[in-house]
């Protein structure tokens, strides 16, 4: 039997690259139950073979969490909030790669179900690589009024750098729905955030809070594959349009976007490689080095031990790479990507 491991924090980090073609994946899963042990939340989810550790601070309203790489659980909040599971995008990664099935996010589901879980996020990502999503015609659309949607606010963002030249600009995001919408979409540049050149790779997050994450956990386990489940939704809230007919209901859709829809209808639930963090890497340095650098202090004192602390740093420095600001940005992101829309 295969023998996985406890978590990821010392995989090695791989470089992004895009994928080879478009695919759509589940990039944010969060849930709560009823229950104050978190050990127990643990078990009821089907986790409990991942190693979890207590983890400084807390989040989501909750005083304390556990935390295996990036699956984390809250607890200990006000009276009856339980416990919240949350896994970013890093930690669908990780439960892929940790779960190595198929259908591994059908089997969770399920399990959560049969606990009456209350799902309160669900992200789905759409990548697509072969062209048919262009972020210069969305932003045509939306510029002209192009569009029938049931979103009334929206905000576009031009990234940009101020740092080195190994800062890289994120390049074009386009946002569709409020802060406080229960459904939001996001378009960008993934090759561009990634630093991948000469390369198209847009990504479309569907991002589903309370009720929608319920109803689209409902939807995928009564069999709607998730691909049709996307297009649907998509569908639903936005369309760029021709002004062909008075009646803004009539209008016909603007051909670029059938074709994109089209090819994700029919895309059926992907899972990629997870990227090595910062996080995980300063876990690392401290589970697997922190006595040979205590020893270290010990043995040197304060004042020598300082100046080899500088100097280990100074050789560092001069050995960073293009890979090494990558895991930085990356890092960024991931942060930025857990905090409110």
């Amino acid at each position: 039997m295969k023998k996985h491991p406890s978590n990821n924090m010392g995989a090695e980090f791989t470089a992004p690259v895009a994928p080879k073609e478009n695919q759509i994946l589940i990039d944010w899963f969060a849930w709560t139950l009823k229950v104050d042990d978190p050990r127990e939340a643990i078990l009821l989810s089907g986790l409990d073979s991942m190693d979890f550790q207590k983890s400084s601070g807390g989040g989501m309203g909750y005083k304390s969490t556990l935390r295996s790489g990036n699956v984390v659980v809250y607890y200990d909040g006000n009276d009856g909030m339980g416990c919240h599971v949350s896994l970013t995008g890093q930690g669908c990664r990780q439960y892929e790669a940790y779960k190595g099935t198929k259908h591994c996010w059908y089997q969770l589901m399920v399990q959560l179900m049969k606990v009456k879980a209350n799902f309160t996020r669900l992200d789905l990502a759409i990548d697509n690589v072969d062209g048919a999503l262009r972020l210069d015609r969305l932003l045509e659309a939306i510029e002209t009024k192009s569009v029938r949607s049931k979103f009334k606010k929206g905000q576009r963002i031009n990234g940009f750098s101020l740092g080195d030249e190994s800062e890289v600009a994120d390049g074009e995001t386009i946002y569709l729905g409020s802060k406080a919408s229960r459904f939001k979409i996001r378009f960008y540049d993934k090759a561009a955030q990634m630093n991948i050149p000469n390369q198209h790779w847009v990504r479309c997050e569907l991002q589903c809070m309370a009720e929608r994450a319920i109803e689209a956990v409902k939807h995928l386990l009564r069999g709607v594959d998730v691909g049709h489940l996307a297009f649907s939704i998509i569908n639903n809230y936005f369309t760029p349009i021709n002004k062909d007919d008075s009646n803004i209901s009539r209008c016909s859709t603007q051909a670029w976007w059938s074709a994109w829809l089209a090819t994700t209808d029919i895309l059926k639930l992907s899972t990629s490689k997870m990227l090595k963090l910062v996080d995980e890497s300063m876990e690392h340095l401290k589970r697997q080095y922190s006595a040979t650098i205590a020893m270290c202090r010990k043995y040197l004192g304060v004042a020598r031990f300082r100046s080899f602390m500088d100097d280990l740093l100074e050789t560092g420095k001069e050995k960073l790479t293009k890979k090494h600001a990558l895991i930085i940005k990356t890092s960024r992101l991931a942060y930025a990507s857990s905090l409110p829309f």
